[in-house]
């Protein structure tokens, strides 16, 4: 997985608008999750993209 691209349309995350919408301290960093313009959730920890709930085939997709 592309760790600066949402999996399933390919948009550059950096490029997202808004903020996240739930953030938490983990033991790896600072996990969020975001919603892509594609409709997808996106879960990064510390920016990096780790688990999307759709890829291009359609299926979950978690790192």
């Amino acid at each position: 997985m592309e760790s600066n691209l949402c999996p399933r349309c390919g948009w550059p995350t950096a490029e997202l608008p808004g903020s996240a919408t739930d953030s938490h301290r983990v033991s790896q960093g600072r996990l969020e999750y975001v919603r892509c313009l594609c409709g997808s959730w996106l879960a990064r920890v510390d920016g990096v993209v780790i688990g999307a709930t759709k890829s291009q085939s359609g299926q979950a997709n978690v790192a």
